[in-house]
């Protein structure tokens, strides 16, 4: 697995209700002041930075569209200066379909950004204004189109299901109405709770009911059926691509891949060490304007550890993990597992367990289970 570099960019039009990711609304002022902070986090990495250049390149947020395609070409420069970006490197880009049009689209392409995710979320009016989203489904549909004439490599849509409030005819719709744009890779997240967002505040509150386990199951199972129907290969619990489209940077995270995070909140991993970065906007950029680091933690993580993600992470994925000796024998002794194996959650053939379709559905829970009886 080669070294890939995450840069995150928390800026956002609003604070989305559902959302609980570091993120700062408004502070314009702060934009090109942050790029700079950035660039000078990676300058940082000279004398430590793992061997090989750059595979892939995660520009997430926040919303990182809302930089000038001048600001990205800052960000990649300083990048290939410091780690070197393999020419067939893949570049990714997080949009907002309200923060970009024909012409930004053709900077980013022209600064080096040669696959976009573009965070449409939903395409029925309703669910958007439920989620919070500036952006009509109109909107999200000709941001699509605008994408695709300035010839990334690859498009993805996000889309996010069990919405509060809608309904199975409409996530129906937004499904096919993504699968009808042709985008080489499609993203689709259930809807959760998550303490500290203004949804959970309202859910405490009584004022708000969340989709039922079953809507939810529905959705999910519906949307592997139907997006294997349209020719998508499901590679991840949340993730389908056409053929040759996986995401590189995410199969990196999935597999145990080094990666350096810069950027408010980022985390960074590489041999057994994690690290990660302030939350806090103003504390990133002091320390970087100081020339220290806005590193706040770091932790080595035990072989065991190690291992323990490896299987939670590689199980969520279509080629599953290859069991050690022991792990195997662990396993094939336990009740439990055993169990999954009738039920159909898990197939094991030889040495490499797999989630099966219904397995996907409590992906999490498995992964838990598995790690549970290997401890």
């Amino acid at each position: 697995m080669g070294l890939a570099l995450y840069v995150h960019v928390p800026f956002c039009p609003q604070h989305c209700p559902y959302c609980a990711f570091a993120v700062v609304t408004g502070h314009r002022e702060l934009y090109e002041r942050y790029v700079e902070a950035v660039c000078g986090e990676v300058r940082q990495w000279w004398d430590r930075r793992p061997t090989g250049a750059l595979q892939t390149v995660f520009i997430g947020g926040g919303t990182p569209s809302m930089l000038a395609p001048v600001q990205v070409q800052q960000i990649l420069d300083s990048a290939a200066t410091v780690f070197g970006i393999e020419a067939q490197a893949e570049i990714t880009l997080e949009a907002n379909p309200g923060t970009v049009d024909a012409a930004k689209f053709a900077g980013l392409r022209r600064a080096g950004v040669n696959r976009l995710s573009l965070g449409v979320q939903a395409f029925h009016d309703a669910d958007l204004k439920n989620l919070g989203r500036l952006h009509s489904a109109a909107e999200a549909a000709r941001a699509f189109e605008a994408a695709r004439q300035a010839d990334f490599a690859a498009l993805s849509i996000d889309l996010i299901f069990s919405i509060p409030g809608s309904s199975r005819e409409r996530w129906r719709q937004t499904l096919q109405h993504a699968i009808d744009c042709q985008p080489e890779h499609i993203s689709t997240y259930s809807l959760t709770l998550e303490e500290g967002t203004r949804f959970a505040q309202r859910y405490h509150q009584g004022r708000l009911q969340p989709v039922s386990e079953d809507d939810d199951a529905w959705a999910y199972a519906w949307t592997m059926e139907r997006l294997q129907a349209a020719g998508f290969e499901h590679y991840e619990v949340s993730n389908f691509a056409r053929p040759g489209f996986r995401s590189q940077h995410n199969w990196g995270y999935w597999h145990g891949a080094s990666y350096v995070g810069v950027g408010l909140s980022a985390h960074s991993f590489a041999g057994a060490t994690r690290s990660w970065n302030t939350p806090d906007i103003r504390a990133y950029l002091d320390a970087v304007e100081h020339g220290q680091s806005p590193c706040i933690g770091e932790e080595v993580l035990e072989a065991s550890t190690l291992r323990q993600e490896q299987l939670w992470l590689q199980l969520r994925t279509c080629e599953g993990v290859r069991l050690a000796r022991d792990e195997l024998r662990v396993l094939q002794q336990n009740a439990k597992f055993q169990a999954m194996l009738q039920e159909g959650l898990v197939l094991l053939e030889a040495s490499q367990l797999y989630l099966t379709p219904q397995g996907f559905l409590l992906a999490d829970t498995i992964g838990v289970d598995i790690v549970d009886m290997l401890d």
